[in-house]
């Protein structure tokens, strides 16, 4: 069944359930203490208590002995956010605007490493993503956003040392409310949000919730759109045992290909400029359907399944540079790909909760399967330049013309993971908390490629497996101080081949973490710092001189310290502060000459600060005030460490007012429109300028 088709019969069923009355021995379950947080659920401001990142869970994060971030869509909301980029540009351990201006996917460094790929995670199941099409995640439909700092392959299986992004839905709730808003802002932005649910019926037992989007807007790149089409219908049913909640998603959107200009000889960034304002597009429709199922059968046993089906269809165009003909001519050729992305993940998950003598165990058994089929269809234009028309840096919004190149090759990827995983979450004395868990993964990679229809077909296989384990020691003091330690490992297939076409092994991950948490009695915040080592091994390195083919002798160390407070301070007075200190280092390669020197993408330092004020009484009273600071240290452009990129600090304001049902906001990101070119591994990318969002909402 195709996704709208289903869409469309969840809604139906969602609008049908509101006349139906309390029936069939469908009770209410245990209503949730008015100011406590699910792990899962809204967090009320910008201090989360709870989590499930690490866990799989609802653990109280003071007692989860590893470091977790977590962004609410307050604050999201508050920060004018337009993205999941955006949301987490104010977190510990998180790196973002590396590439620039990146509409195409949501490109985030955690502790070093990118997430893009393999840390990109939605309600706790892995957005499995193609070579160039990927998931994307409307920021609006997002009840939250927990950001796991380091290895996280016991419950996730193969993932990248640095840690991953879970995207947490908004799904139905007990209260009856609705929101509609709108935006205007630069470069050109246009956007109608709406947000609605609660009870469908009368007891209670069944809940829905829609949120949609359609925005109209350009991209930063001249010549490019940001469109976006999304619907979110999901309804719940629920008894006092049982809760079952159907989720589906559907979002089309036009995006800019590429974002990416040539790297000249020298050291000089170029015109702020599109490869192509008339031939430069991705069309993408994305659907995604599934469920989470939890079943209480007593005091001990509770069961959960999340499952989730995903499909992409996706068309690419884009031209890219060859060289230069003239000082202000580029000769250029044409790109074409059309690619589709087909994802099912279930994760079955049994949680215990017993006591032996003084220990109190909270065991958590599961067994979780991924599998990820990825077509690539593709073709290039001449190389000589002939099939577009050469860029002209003095005229460049001039229209320009390129012929869309036959699809005659195809690649074919096929990705699967079975997983066997145990934790165990043991409480003990006055304040200790001890974690420990293990994994077996059995992970296959297939991949096949055609160069035209009259080639033969070509293909890799390999199958592996490995065994991952973390684990965790947390002493909570009763003034709400909690020192702690932890150990983590992971693991990473690989994509890449050798010199004899073979698939090269998994890459392998090790964390070291100690740190301390501290939550004031009487007071709403948290506060985190901690201190890690981190390391990559077995990681794919290119082989020089043509970098053709790859060798797995590369290792990269990361020592690391960070600080991250979110606090309301007063009544209306709430903010957010991070610190990110990374030492890294790449500590064995292949290329002997770039061993001790830095890897591309790790700035040092990077901080932030936010807070927001609303005036609670006196005449300016519903006024307020929002402010932030990002800095991001300068980085190297490769790993030859031959081009370092400046710093950048960024300022972002906010102004709001709020009346009864009413709230009208404008924010500024950017404030003083400092735009830089960054340098990343031979290409050019400009930042985002300054931004300016106007939005209006009403809410019932």
């Amino acid at each position: 069944m195709r996704l709208p088709v289903a869409m469309g019969a969840l809604l139906i069923a969602a609008s049908a359930a509101q006349a139906q009355d309390a029936g069939t021995g469908l009770l209410l379950p245990t209503v949730q203490v008015e100011g406590a947080q699910s792990a899962w659920g809204p967090i009320g401001g910008y201090v989360a208590t709870n989590s499930a990142a690490g866990t799989k869970t609802d653990t109280p994060l003071i007692e989860t002995p590893r470091s977790i971030s977590v962004v609410s869509a307050e604050e999201i909301s508050d920060r004018g956010a337009q993205s999941v980029v955006d949301a987490v540009s104010y977190s510990a351990g998180v790196v973002t605007g590396l590439y620039g201006y990146e509409p195409r996917f949501d490109v985030i460094y955690v502790r070093g490493f990118a997430t893009t790929q393999l840390g990109d995670y939605k309600d706790g199941l892995r957005q499995a993503n193609g070579s160039f099409a990927y998931f994307r995640s409307e920021v609006y439909g997002l009840e939250r956003i927990d950001i796991i700092k380091g290895p996280a392959s016991v419950l996730y299986g193969q993932t990248v040392p640095g840690g991953l992004v879970n995207r947490v839905s908004k799904l139905p709730t007990e209260k009856a409310f609705g929101e509609i808003e709108g935006q205007i802002g630069s470069p050109d932005w246009y956007q109608l949000a709406f947000d609605v649910g609660g009870p469908a019926n009368k007891d209670g037992s069944i809940l829905y919730r829609v949120t949609g989007v359609a925005r109209k807007a350009d991209g930063s790149v001249n010549g490019t759109a940001n469109d976006e089409l999304y619907l979110a219908p999901s309804v719940t049913f629920r008894n006092d045992k049982t809760s079952f909640t159907l989720i589906a998603s559907v979002l089309n959107a036009n995006v800019p290909a590429s974002n990416f200009y040539l790297q000249t000889n020298a050291y000089t960034p170029p015109t702020r400029i599109g490869a192509s304002t008339t031939f430069n597009d991705i069309e993408q429709t994305q659907e995604q359907i599934g469920y989470k199922l939890e079943h209480e059968f007593n005091d001990i046993w509770t069961v959960r399944q999340n499952l989730r089906y995903g499909h992409i269809d996706e068309h690419a165009y884009y031209t890219s540079a060859i060289g230069y003909i003239t000082p202000t001519l580029i000769a250029r050729y044409p790109f074409n790909l059309k690619a589709t992305v087909d994802t099912f993940n279930v994760d079955n998950q049994a949680e215990a909760k017993f006591a032996t003598g003084a220990l109190n165990h909270r065991v958590l058994f599961g067994l979780d399967y991924l599998v990820m089929n990825n077509v690539q269809r593709t073709g290039f234009g001449s190389f000589t330049g002939s099939d577009a028309t050469p860029l002209n840096l003095l005229a460049p919004n001039t229209p320009q013309q390129a012929i869309m190149p036959a699809l005659t090759a195809q690649t074919a990827t096929s990705v699967s993971q079975v997983g066997l995983y145990a934790s165990d979450q043991i409480k003990f004395g006055e304040g200790w908390n001890f974690n420990i868990g293990g994994r077996q993964d059995f992970a296959t990679q297939q991949a096949s490629s055609q160069a035209s229809s009259l080639s033969p077909t070509t293909g890799q296989s390999r199958d592996d497996t490995a065994f991952t384990w973390q684990t965790g020691l947390l002493y909570e003091f009763s003034n709400g101080v909690a020192p702690y330690a932890s150990y983590a490992t992971s693991f990473l297939p690989s994509t890449n081949t050798d010199l004899n076409g073979d698939l090269l092994p998994p890459s392998n991950g090790e964390q070291y973490e100690v740190g301390i948490k501290y939550q004031p009695k009487g007071m709403k915040a948290l506060f985190t710092a901690a201190a890690y080592q981190l390391t990559q091994t077995n990681y794919a390195v290119a082989v020089p001189p043509f970098n053709l083919y790859y060798d797995n002798t590369g290792d990269v160390r990361v020592r690391g310290f960070e600080f991250e407070a979110a606090a309301e301070l007063a009544p209306g007075f709430e903010m957010t502060a991070a610190y990110t200190y990374a030492k890294s280092e790449i500590i064995a390669s292949l290329d002997t000459a770039t061993i001790g020197n830095t890897p591309v993408n790790m700035p040092e330092n990077v901080a932030s600060l936010w807070a927001k004020y609303m005036f609670q009484d006196g005449p300016m009273k519903g006024f307020g005030v929002g402010a932030g600071v990002r800095y991001n240290g300068g980085f190297w452009a490769d790993n030859a460490n031959t081009y370092k990129n400046p710093s950048q600090t960024l300022v972002d304001a906010a102004l709001y007012y709020e009346k009864d049902a009413w709230k009208v906001q404008l924010n500024a990101k950017n404030l003083f429109d400092e735009e830089t070119a960054i340098l990343n591994e031979g290409y050019w990318y400009w930042t985002n300028g300054r931004q300016v969002l106007l939005t209006a909402s009403y809410r019932w």
